[in-house]
């Protein structure tokens, strides 16, 4: 009843919209049909799912006046059609308790106020509940479900360019059961073609509810740290210096380059672990040629390559690890792979790793091509392979057996894509992982889904 109470009211504002010009009202819903085989690369035999995965979101707001805009963005997400066990499943759903509801009852995505050129000055000012990502969401990205506070964007009266300050609270519903504070400041330098953009970003995490185990700790070593130790961190503060540069080419091209450094400290509430220093890099750069005349219709190669520190035991943890990078797509990964979905730091969790990577190790290289061609203008076929491979392999003192070989695997991707009209599309994906030899099973896994999306 709650939901036909919502979608009424839903559809009696977007009539009040055709009433009134200054509001802004849609929605988006998207329906994925998604079977996973062989999820832990045969370590339980042919473990498989198959599943309904919905998204659907909701926008009402406008500019009520000619600087002050408002917007609130509801979200419903849910899985059907496999055991009731699935939500809590970290490969189906990897987000955790990242979301309030995964019932497919609606929640409060985004809610917010923005007010431009203040008393006419070059300053845009936004509160609230709303979107950040820093480039494409390499160190930050709230991953379409906001974070609350003030951001300040502004047009410096120096070489042209435009500051973005910020001052965040992730909320009880993002991270964990506490509150965590993300505030930092971005410049860009935009030019005809080009855009260079340089960052200072910080995470604090007082809560002293969030457990930290570097990923040279093996806590399950009974000798080194006994039933009942304590890995919760009363406080956890990361700083990332990040530059990035964008740049269009010829016909749709593009390069791109990012690089960030990390540094922070660890305070544990254990005194016999004391407190961890952290520090640690990434690079990425992805790039593509686009061309309009091939036998094939248009065509688009493209590649990546991305590299991030990783633990090595020492007395500096040199995991680059930003908690709020981009690697979510509702309740799905999303990142290098659409099996893996793999960052520079971690991947597709399940069970037995959490991270994503084996026990032990850390940091990661990705290696990334493909080719997108467009026979026709409504429709797209895509082949992409993915390398991936480990920084720091596992110390065997700390965790005795298992391979030090730092093959996490490979994946082959293949999707088409049709667009029926510009508000319904239809896409499907299969995706095989090889697993290598860093896991102890090393089954190939597969992903097959297909999903149609709708918006007006």
């Amino acid at each position: 009843m709650k939901h036909l109470k919502f979608i009424a009211a839903f559809f009696l504002l977007t009539s009040l919209a055709h009433a009134a010009s200054v509001l802004d009202i849609g929605t988006d819903y998207r329906m994925r049909a998604i079977s996973f085989d062989k999820v832990d690369y045969g370590q339980t035999g042919d473990l498989s799912y198959s599943y309904f995965s919905e998204r659907a979101q909701a926008h009402v707001g406008g500019r009520f006046s000619p600087n002050l805009e408002f917007m609130t963005q509801f979200e419903a997400l849910g899985i059907s059609g496999s055991s009731s066990g699935t939500i809590a499943n970290p490969t189906l759903n990897p987000g955790g308790s990242r979301y309030p509801n995964t019932g497919f009852t609606p929640f409060v995505q985004t809610a917010y106020l923005k007010a431009s050129q203040l008393y006419d000055w070059p300053v845009d000012l936004t509160i609230g509940r709303q979107p950040l990502t820093l480039g494409d969401g390499f160190i930050l990205s709230d991953d379409d479900l906001g974070f609350t506070g003030l951001r300040l964007q502004s047009r410096l009266p120096v070489w042209d360019l435009r500051a973005d300050t910020f001052w965040m609270r992730t909320g009880s519903t993002l991270e964990g059961s506490g509150n965590a504070d993300i505030y930092g400041i971005e410049f860009t330098k935009p030019m005809h073609n080009i855009r260079y953009q340089a960052s200072v970003v910080n995470e604090r995490d007082a809560t002293g509810e969030t457990q930290f185990i570097r990923p040279s700790e093996n806590a399950n070593d009974a000798s080194r740290y006994p039933a009942g130790t304590d890995f919760t961190a009363s406080n956890i503060t990361k700083t990332f210096y990040d530059t990035r540069m964008e740049a269009r080419l010829s016909e749709g091209g593009f390069i791109k380059g990012e690089f960030a450094l990390q540094s922070g400290e660890v305070d544990r509430s254990s005194a016999t672990l004391g407190n961890v220093k952290l520090g640690g890099y990434a690079f990425l750069i992805s790039g593509g040629l686009f061309t309009r005349f091939s036998k094939y219709g248009p065509i688009e190669i493209h590649g990546s390559f991305g590299i991030a520190s990783g633990d090595s035991g020492g007395g500096t943890d040199n995991a680059f690890d930003p908690t709020y990078g981009h690697k979510y797509d509702g309740l799905e990964r999303s990142g290098f792979g659409e099996f893996y979905g793999a960052t520079l730091y971690d991947a597709l969790p399940s069970s037995a790793n959490p991270r994503g990577l084996p026990p032990g190790f850390s940091g990661m290289r990705v290696i990334g091509a493909g080719v997108t061609t467009h026979p026709t203008a409504l429709l797209s076929i895509g082949i992409d392979y993915f390398v991936y491979t480990a920084e720091e392999s596992p110390n065997a003192a700390n965790f005795g057996v298992g391979s030090s070989d730092d093959s996490l695997g490979t994946e082959l991707d293949i999707g088409a894509g049709f667009a029926y009209t510009s508000y319904l599309s239809f896409r499907g994906s299969f995706a095989l992982f090889s697993p290598g030899a860093a896991y102890e099973n090393t089954q190939n896994a597969r992903r097959i889904f297909f999903e149609a999306t709708g918006h007006f």
